[in-house]
């Protein structure tokens, strides 16, 4: 029984610290990946606490191995937008101001009453409220109201609401998202131009993201820079 205790009290404080060391993400926010060796962690883990005559480090070499796994996915993934997309998918917009894309949900094997339930979850019980919805490579949904369901803020008491858009990113960690760079209207010529004025490389862009006119620029080093876009000509 003492030696039953001793393993137990060992293997949790490993799982804390290579939960520690994995991140803070809640486990609704794992990416699929993550969320599987999670999993496999989670019962390697029990094996050596319930089968005391297997040795004590027959769960932890494999743990500590699934977790240099995953440590090195992750690297590959910041670095190769490809691969994340590879791994994890990507975000599928659902809803549009046209109204639901039967297709996706289809594609995502959701019904419309799985696309209401977290609409409601979300806190919009009406459709109709809804600019963009969006299923992200968690499986959690993004919801983007139209304007005139948006929350007021003192910007907006005094001053008309434009039209929801969506904002794409267009350069995420150095590199180009041509496929949101046709959808937000822009060339890669004109995003070139921008940031040769602020004296930015490529490289060096965190986030580069249209929404409409405005850009949003988040250097890796620097502030955030919030700069526009005048009839999408830069």
């Amino acid at each position: 029984m003492l030696t039953v205790l001793i393993r137990s009290i060992i293997t949790y404080f490993l799982l804390l610290v290579i939960m520690r060391l994995m991140g803070k993400r809640q486990l609704s926010e794992l990416q699929p990946f993550e969320f599987a060796i999670t999993l496999i962690i989670a019962e390697l883990a029990c094996i050596p606490m319930a089968e005391t005559q297997i040795p004590l480090m027959y769960g932890v070499i494999p743990i500590f191995t699934l977790f240099i796994v995953h440590l090195f996915i992750t690297k590959i993934e910041s670095k190769s937008l490809k691969f994340n997309k590879f791994l994890n998918g990507k975000p599928i917009v659902v809803m549009t101001p046209e109204g639901i894309d039967k297709r996706l949900l289809d594609k995502l094997d959701m019904s419309i009453t799985d696309l209401l339930h977290a609409l409601r979850s979300a806190g919009y019980f009406y459709p109709s409220q809804i600019a963009y919805a969006i299923i992200e490579t968690n499986g959690k949904l993004s919801v983007l109201p139209k304007s005139e369901y948006s929350p007021v803020t003192p910007d907006l008491e005094n001053m008309k609401r434009e039209e929801t858009s969506l904002p794409y990113p267009v350069i995420c960690e150095g590199i180009f998202e041509h496929t949101n760079m046709e959808r937000a209207g822009v060339e890669k010529e004109q995003v070139m131009t921008l940031l040769e004025k602020q004296k930015i490389n490529v490289k060096d862009v965190l986030l580069l993201s249209v929404n409409g006119n405005e850009v949003f620029l988040q250097p890796k080093k620097g502030k955030a820079l919030s700069l526009t876009l005048k009839d999408k000509e830069i």
